[in-house]
């Protein structure tokens, strides 16, 4: 079935900008005022991400709410880098396109998403980084914004070997392997991962390839970094699903704060 059509050049019912205004008119906002954000976002699609922030970092509240369809949260900034914002993008791929579609209206030009997966590579384990090259999309949001859309590949805004050598330094190990991210969680059958495996994805999230497809489409720099929380069986006589590990808590935590730090310490890599 085909959702987004090559013809279609009629606008869209409810475009961001105005749902942007109508937040404006309900919360009683200023309607003449612009709203902006820095030209760099750091999205967490875990629940982990905004608390680390807050803990570890001097932040400040830079914005009251995200103006978005869906999960309007806190936007926040770190004190002395007024050139990159922080925020939760929600769970799943709708309030990953929601909060996409907001972001490129409200001016940011990178997103760096940051989040958990569940691993079902053979050479993954929980805590294992993943920084994926493309990743497949089995989600519908992206149908919406591309004709025809199998992966969704970023634009990054590091090369691999900078990110790589980052994180190495931060005692953290990256794998190599792309990902998938689907919308159906308890449709994930062994016949399905098998076959995830042999296109040389390595583990699966919720949001990643949403957030990509977004981002691609208004020509955004992404890049995503992805924690295995989980490890699943490879075969219905492997050892049962079990979540993280001894040593999880702490990892994500500390991949949390690694990703803040490159995001307010690193440029990008200049366009090609």
């Amino acid at each position: 079935m085909k959702w987004c059509f090559e013809e279609d050049h009629t606008p869209p019912v409810l475009s961001t900008k105005a749902h942007i205004q109508h937040i404006k008119a309900k919360k009683g906002w200023d309607k003449d005022a612009g709203f902006s954000l820095p030209e760099r976002a750091v999205v967490f699609c875990l629940g982990r991400g905004i608390p680390v922030l807050r803990e570890r970092f001097d932040t400040k509240q830079i914005m009251e709410e995200l103006p978005a369809f869906i999960h309007q949260v806190p936007v926040y900034g770190v004190a002395g880098h007024e050139d990159v914002c922080f925020l939760d993008g929600g769970r799943g791929a709708p309030q990953a396109a929601s909060a996409g579609d907001t972001l490129h209206a409200l001016g940011v030009k990178e997103v760096l998403v940051v989040g958990l997966c569940g691993a079902f590579g053979e050479e993954i384990q929980v805590c294992d980084l993943l920084i994926p090259e493309k990743i497949l999309s089995e989600e519908g949001a992206s149908q919406h914004y591309f004709s025809q859309v199998d992966w969704a590949a970023p634009e990054p805004i590091w090369s691999r070997e900078e990110l790589r050598a980052f994180f190495a330094g931060k005692g953290l190990r990256l794998q190599p392997g792309n990902t998938v991210t689907t919308d159906g969680v308890y449709r994930q059958t062994f016949f399905k991962e098998a076959m995830w495996r042999e296109k040389g994805c390595v583990a699966v999230d919720m949001e990643a390839s949403a957030f990509v497809s977004v981002c691609n489409y208004y020509g955004m720099r992404s890049q995503v970094v992805l924690m295995a929380s989980d490890r699943h069986p490879l075969s219905e006589n492997s050892p049962p699903w079990k979540w993280g590990n001894v040593d999880f808590q702490w990892a994500r935590d500390h991949m949390i704060e690694a990703s803040i730090a490159l995001a307010l310490n690193y440029p990008a890599k200049p366009m090609a």
